[in-house]
Order: structure tokens, then C-alpha cells, then sequence
């Protein structure tokens, strides 16, 4: 599994024992969020890099079950290149500090020091919701008199990305004439929207909803040698789940042949084809799945699936500005 991770470095301060806040004039020991590499992409989903647009939620415990604070929003500040709370928070001159985290911070999700993040009937049912990765993460730092400059939390992601790519089965001509073919329909039917989420696992999906994916014209292309290219059609996000004997595709094209400077239209109506084709039966957490689409003139459509893990980058943060 490549887990797509997002590092973001907790450089931090504390309260005393008892929860008396400890400033004492030291300024390293106020609580900050520093990246420290720059400039990619911005977007969750398709890059390594956590956007300076997004937020998060984190809390602390001490020594384990005690809470320290609970349910901070850290937001990016351009101005100190960094995430800050509105109160700063400060190290304990003991004991050992857990922090467990989610992202984004309106997710609706609750932090527990055992449980760690629970998403209780996490719902996808809009195309907002569908582009909106959620990322949870955990640290702990042993002995806070001998606190680290920065934590790194590395933020793993609890859906599945589904992407959906398409490309000519051929290349097709008569004579010096082409035919291109066309996308004009793909939907889901009978995916589930909600579930509960804790200890890195996904349970209690009981709702199906059909999802139109893209409603835009795709055609296709070939390359310079006439050998058909991939196209992307869209990518998505869902809630990790079993495929069911109701989970389907709907597809349909066109196809424009070009005989003699004569063109005829064959259109395709959106057939349904079984999501379970080929190996893949399940989508599991921090997994993209890649559907390919060959398309051919023979009016069938041969579905391939694989699956492409999201890497870790324990290293680093990069970030870009809005």
C-alpha cells in the first residue's frame, strides 16, 4: 500500500505539571508548524504535499490518556510560513505528550487518546465530498524535557481514490480515413456513501447512491505513431468498501467514421458493466485504483483494473502557495 503522506512538523511549547502553563521567555517552546521544502502541487489527491489552503484538527494527550488540549485548528499564515493555532500551547516540563490528528479540520470526526480518529457516518454524496481527500496521523514524543525542535506527523489517507482513464482499443481507417471515438457517459451505480471509521478501518456502509463521473465530451487520440493514447477522464475519492453485486459502471461513446469525406454517427447507449471485473473486488484505504477503458468499433467495452499505492515522504513537507 502507498500511502500518500503528508509531513507537517510540530515545533512546540508546553504547560507545567498540573497543567500550569510554562512560558518562561523561551521562545522555541511555543507550538508552530513550520514546512520546510517548497513548491509543488497543491492538491491532496494528486501530489505528495499538504496545501497551504487546507487546515487540520489536533490534539494532545499527556502521558497517554490526559488531556492536554483538544480539537485545535491549525491554519497556514503566509506571513510566518508556517500553521499556527489562535492559543499558543506549550510543552510539559515531564512526561511524555500523543498527538493524533485529522485532516481537514471540518471533517466531522472526533479525536479519542485510544481510538484515536472516529469519522462515525462519514457521508460522500456530493461531487464536493467525492474531491475531498481525509487523512488522519499520530506522534508521540517520549520526554517532553527533551523535547524535539520539530514532530512530524504523517498523515495517511483513510479513503480510496478511483480513477477512471480511456483510450481506443485501435486504431481505426479505411483507406486514409480515421475514426474517432468518443466518450459521452460514465457513472457509478450502486456504491455506498456512509460508514464509520476508527482504528484504520471502514465498517457499517448501508447506503447506495448512483454518481454521475463525468459528463463532459472525451475524445480520443493517437499518438504519432497511430497507437491509441490514454486519456484521463476524472478521479475520485470514496469511502473504502467491499464491491457489491450492484456496484456498476455505466458507459457509453460515439464513434465518428470519416469514409470518403462521408461521416456517420454510431452512438453507443450506456451499457452497465459489473465493477468486479478482473482482480479487484475491494477498495481498501490509502489505495488508487485505475480503471482503463479500451473502447473499440465492435460496440463492447473491456474494463481493466489496477492498483497503485500512495508512498510515504518521512523526510519532508512542500508546500505551495495559494
Amino acid at each position: 500500500m502507498r500511502k500518500r503522506a503528508i509531513y507537517l512538523f510540530l515545533a512546540a511549547a508546553a504547560f507545567a505539571t498540573g497543567c500550569v502553563k510554562w512560558e518562561g521567555g523561551i521562545v522555541n517552546n511555543s507550538i508552530s508548524f513550520s514546512p520546510v521544502a517548497s513548491k509543488t502541487t497543491r492538491s491532496i489527491i494528486d501530489g505528495t504535499t499538504y496545501p497551504t489552503s487546507e487546515s487540520f484538527t489536533v490534539s494532545a494527550f499527556h502521558d497517554g490518556t490526559d488531556a492536554y488540549f483538544e480539537n485545535l485548528t491549525a491554519t497556514y499564515s503566509s506571513s510566518l510560513t508556517l500553521w499556527a493555532t489562535d492559543e499558543d500551547q506549550f510543552w510539559p516540563l515531564s512526561g511524555s505528550l500523543s498527538f493524533i490528528a485529522y485532516s481537514p479540520a471540518s471533517a466531522s470526526a472526533e479525536i479519542d487518546a485510544t481510538a484515536g480518529v472516529t469519522a462515525t457516518s462519514y457521508t460522500i454524496q456530493t461531487a464536493a465530498q467525492m474531491t475531498t481527500d481525509f487523512c488522519y496521523a499520530s506522534a508521540s514524543v517520549a520526554d517532553c524535557a527533551a523535547h524535539p525542535e520539530y514532530v512530524p506527523l504523517n498523515f495517511s489517507h483513510a479513503l480510496s481514490q478511483i480513477v477512471f482513464r480511456v483510450k481506443a482499443a485501435d486504431y481505426y481507417s479505411t483507406a486514409s480515413n480515421t475514426v474517432t471515438l468518443t466518450l459521452n457517459s460514465l457513472s457509478l451505480s450502486g456504491i455506498y456513501a456512509k460508514g464509520d471509521f476508527a482504528d484504520e478501518e471502514w465498517s457499517n456502509q448501508n447506503t447506495e447512491y448512483d454518481y454521475p463521473l463525468s459528463s463532459a465530451v472525451t475524445p480520443l487520440t493517437y499518438d504519432g505513431s497511430n497507437k491509441p493514447e490514454t486519456i484521463d477522464v476524472c478521479s475520485f475519492l470514496f469511502i473504502p468498501q467491499t464491491l457489491g453485486p450492484n456496484a456498476t459502471l455505466s458507459v457509453g461513446f460515439g464513434v465518428i467514421q470519416n469514409i470518403a469525406g462521408v461521416e456517420n454517427s454510431l452512438e453507443q447507449p450506456p451499457m452497465n458493466i459489473p465493477m468486479t471485473t478482473g482482480t479487484v473486488t475491494e477498495w481498501q484505504p490509502g489505495k488508487k485504483y485505475i480503471y482503463t477503458l479500451n473502447i473499440g468499433m465492435d460496440k463492447n467495452v473491456k474494463i481493466s483494473a489496477s492498483t497503485v499505492g500512495w508512498t510515504d515522504r518521512p523526510y519532508e513537507i512542500i508546500v505551495e502557495e495559494n
